[in-house]
């Protein structure tokens, strides 16, 4: 059983010999310091635990760059230039992707959308402000720019779909700080709920059982929305260690109904003693593999100040808790 295959059945309900051994994307920077610290010269850290990358696979569905800071002030037809469905935003290797990912047996996504706040444009300050203040001010607006948000979406989705078929649909929303979402709930019901129904569908249509919604912060308020709609996964990163966000109290919450992965705070990686990393893990672990439809990660990006000997002794009592 390979990992694509594991994650296929785990997430299915099905039993397993183990969940997959997902990498968590650690950056070159991070490799070459662990090199100083003991990492093996010619190997990496997926090699020597086993673990196997999952890839996202994105057609490109960012604004054009030269609208940039004045989407909100463009009529409608401006709007849809922005955010043009285009072959052109696969890329030019992309028929040399789907052929790579044919007979893969690792796990892979297609990015379906960046998000409410990328779809209006935010990528600073000033932008974020015009969009905070566009949600009050103007809410027809709104709601219709996000329309065509979720139909360029859906329409590249379906182009995707078309040549591949992955183990879930990838929708990021970075909408959160570590108090909440930064807009209310009935406002993300009204504007983002309904682009996530488009994708849904979509991706049922073409047999796409899982949609995994990827957040930062506390996005607790909007999950109930999102599950409703059809999130099958909650994948979150980067949050404080808050209570409400616990995946033990998510999956008290919602059940094994909602998948899981991730829910291992970053603090055990840089702060716990040896003696403490064991028991810290073991008890956030060993309950969610237990009830099923989850995979254990570390929650959010590692970095540099996680020294290579903690990381191998993260990973080794991972390796034991999970069989």
């Amino acid at each position: 059983m390979n990992e694509r295959e594991r994650f296929r059945r785990i997430f299915r309900g099905d039993p397993v010999d183990r969940p997959p051994l997902l990498e968590e994307g650690i950056r070159e920077e991070v490799i070459d310091r662990w090199r100083t610290q003991g990492l093996p010269a010619r190997k990496t850290h997926v090699e020597i635990f086993g673990l196997t990358p999952h890839e996202n696979v994105e057609p490109d569905l960012r604004l054009l760059p030269n609208y940039f800071g004045r989407l909100l002030d463009l009529p409608a037809r401006g709007y849809r230039r922005a955010f043009h469905p285009s072959p052109a935003r696969f890329g030019e290797d992309w028929q040399e992707t789907v052929r790579r990912l044919r007979d893969r047996d690792h796990v892979v996504g297609i990015w379906a959308s960046r998000g409410f706040f990328q779809a209006l444009g935010v990528g600073d300050w000033p932008t974020l402000e015009k969009v905070m203040d566009g949600v009050i001010d103007h809410p027809r607006k709104m709601r219709n720019r996000l329309a065509m948000y979720g139909d360029f979406c859906a329409r590249m989705l379906e182009t995707a779909l078309k040549d591949l078929d992955p183990e879930f649909i990838y929708l990021s929303e970075p909408i959160s700080d570590n108090k909440g979402p930064l807009i209310s709930p009935e406002m993300f019901q009204d504007l983002m709920i309904p682009v996530y129904e488009k994708l849904v569908s979509v991706a049922r249509a073409h047999g796409c059982e899982q949609v995994l919604v990827n957040t930062y912060g506390n996005t607790t308020r909007l999950l109930p929305m999102m599950i409703e709609v059809g999130v099958t996964i909650l994948w979150v990163s980067e949050a404080a260690e808050d209570p409400e966000i616990d995946y033990r109290s998510l999956r008290r919450r919602y059940g094994p109904e909602l998948g899981l992965i991730g829910g291992i705070p970053l603090s055990i990686l840089r702060s716990e003693s040896s003696e403490n990393m064991e028991p810290r893990l073991r008890e956030i672990v060993e309950p969610l593999l237990e009830t099923g439809r989850y995979i254990p990660l570390a929650g959010g990006r590692v970095r540099e100040e996680v020294p290579w000997e903690v990381y191998g002794r993260y990973r080794r009592i991972l390796s034991d808790l999970i069989g």
